[in-house]
């Protein structure tokens, strides 16, 4: 049993150093980041805070004897059970609620109302100075909120601020109850502020179209939440509308190469909580969070809260959902492309796959996307999907041209390393480079005459006389350019298939490449050719690097101007192409 033990703990000790060695793909993982650092080859870094949570589930279910055994005293289960003394510090510090214990699974046989109950205690605060509730009832009905204020006040003498419409809100349901009256000039989330600015206790409960109030809906578990669990900022309930629909709308947000996906579920729970990175329910947080961390000037309806927790997974806080706690509320969050749409502006997104399994695809325009400097967006960036699209609408010009008038020409340079590594454009890339047969160069001096009928808004323009024209665009450039002797590098396959040129699937289409163009990256651009490095005219490299290729450190990325960015170059690894053609899978 020992022996059996100790292999155990190897097995977690190799998971844990296997994903420790991943450290750089987790940095990509997410939009948001924990306050850690660690130091990742030489380089400081910060690490995304749900990698402690999966290095714990991982190691649990590699060897859960050792996950038990473990004197961590979260996982202590017997601090649940009756007659157990209870600690008189949260891992905050100050415990806000009083403590819970089980009463076991036969207690309250068979409907189960009760069973995990509130111990009686006198060393917490009175709950009036720890919750404050804020409901945005501007849009409610005048009953709807006389009946939620009336259950609200009968079940907890708490502070209540609503943000009402104007000449809205009628007589206090208590002296606890104020109203705050919504500015028409001003957005959802500046209003939201304002009423946020008028709580005085340390938690708020963010209540958004409420339609009912019962003891379904226990402040006290989420404010314990909050208290017990250091790293987690906010905790809400499931919910419950009007036709009797249930949903726990605990969210997993991916932003990642312009896109965002929102997927309804969790990977990991604790203390009967998911960990969610965004949630569409009634929610309680810290109001020093909510200072810090304001609800964004300029938005309106649900894109409020897919900013603010995008903010607040950006920040490294984590949130959960406790799905027996449970909300009235008078419908589910249904988002059209409309309310989509200031989500992706204000984070720069061409794709968003919605948590209802509709997919909203938006033009670079309408997000505030240019293409206009190129070279200064991969400086730390990826080039947006529609730059990509740009680019590679422009090598099909070139490919078409080639093909219509039978000219030979192939890829070559980092043109064809993105043929190899992603089948694509390079999103880290300049330009394009193709090498053509010098033989054949005055016709490609005859380009511009096909551009123009196209309507194209490009112009060549000879750099070298007969060996190397440009094709200057609005925002790329193309160069073609012919090696005397070295026209075709054909020549080295066997006799038999000379006339056929080896060909790549280049963004959906066949594209002439070098004959053998993993040999030819690999010569041509030296060693670890496969690994990523940002385009040449963005670093300094040493003699010593350009004799291998190029490149002091294939594998690394520039520093990001702006860490936030859910597209900076080194939030991904400096090798593989899946996190680039598929950005949201996981290895």
């Amino acid at each position: 049993m020992a022996n059996d033990s100790s292999k155990g703990r190897k097995w977690v000790f190799f998971a844990i150093a296997l994903i420790i060695l991943s450290f750089p793909f987790y940095l990509y993982r997410g939009v948001g980041f924990s306050k850690t650092a660690v130091s990742v080859g030489g380089t400081k870094a910060v690490v995304d805070s749900k990698l402690v949570l999966r290095l714990e589930s991982l190691a649990a279910q590699l060897d859960p004897r050792d996950a038990l055994s473990r004197p961590h005293k979260a996982w202590d289960f017997s601090a649940w059970l009756p007659n157990t003394p209870r600690p008189t510090a949260s891992a905050q510090g100050e415990r806000h609620v009083c403590a819970e214990v089980y009463l076991g699974n036969k207690y309250d046989w068979p409907l189960y109302q009760h069973g995990m109950e509130q111990e009686q205690c006198h060393d917490v605060p009175p709950f009036s100075s720890v919750l404050t509730a804020v409901l945005p009832a501007t849009s409610w009905p005048d009953d709807v909120l006389e009946l939620v204020l009336a259950q609200i006040t009968k079940l907890y003498e708490i502070p209540v601020v609503v943000l009402v419409r104007k000449g809205g809100g009628g007589a206090a349901n208590g002296s606890q109850v104020s109203f705050v009256e919504m500015d028409s000039g001003l957005s959802d989330s500046e209003n939201l502020n304002a009423a946020v600015s008028k709580v005085t206790t340390p938690f708020v409960l963010l209540a958004e179209s409420l339609a009912h109030f019962s003891n379904q809906s226990s402040l006290e578990r989420l404010v314990r939440v909050l208290d017990d669990l250091d790293h987690v900022q906010v905790a809400g309930g499931a919910a419950r509308d009007t036709q009797g629909h249930w949903s726990h709308g605990c969210l997993q947000q991916h932003m990642a190469n312009y896109q965002a996906k929102y997927t309804m579920g969790y990977y990991h729970s604790k203390y009967e909580c998911m960990y969610c990175d965004d949630l569409l329910t009634p929610f309680v947080t810290r109001t020093k969070l909510l200072h810090s961390l304001a609800f964004s000037a300029g938005l309106s309806g649900q894109a409020v809260y897919r900013d603010w927790f995008a903010k607040v997974r950006g920040a490294g806080h984590l949130a959960v959902l406790c799905p027996d706690v449970m909300f009235f509320v008078g419908g589910h969050v249904n988002m059209t492309a409309d309310d989509w749409l200031p989500v992706a502006r204000r984070w720069a997104l061409e794709r968003v796959q919605a948590f209802d399994g509709r997919e909203h695809v938006f033009s670079c325009e309408s997000v505030g996307i240019s293409c206009r400097n190129p070279l200064g967006i991969i400086q730390s960036y990826l080039l947006p999907p529609c730059c990509v699209a740009e680019m590679e609408e422009l090598i099909g010009y070139l490919v078409s041209y080639a093909e219509q008038n039978h000219l030979d020409y192939e890829l070559h340079a980092g043109s064809v390393l993105g043929a190899i590594k992603l089948g694509q454009y390079l999103p880290w890339d300049y330009d394009t480079d193709i090498v053509v047969n010098c033989h054949q160069f005055n016709k490609w001096m005859q380009i511009n005459a096909y551009l123009k009928t196209r309507r194209i808004k490009c112009k060549m323009r000879v750099t070298k006389k007969d060996i190397y024209i440009t094709i200057f665009c609005p925002h790329f450039f193309l160069e073609v350019v012919c090696h005397e002797g070295r026209n075709h590098s054909r020549v080295h396959l066997p006799a038999e298939y000379r006339d056929i040129p080896t060909q790549a699937l280049y963004s959906g289409r066949w594209i002439n490449v070098r004959s053998n163009p993993g040999l030819y990256c690999r010569n041509a651009m030296g060693l670890e050719v496969l690994r990523h490095a940002a385009h040449w005219r963005t670093l300094k490299t040493s003699t010593e690097a350009k004799a291998r290729g190029g490149y002091d450190s294939p594998g690394t990325w520039n520093k990001c101007k702006d860490p936030s960015h859910h597209s900076c170059l080194d939030k991904y690894p400096g090798d593989g192409n899946l996190p680039f053609t598929q950005p949201f899978l996981r290895p």
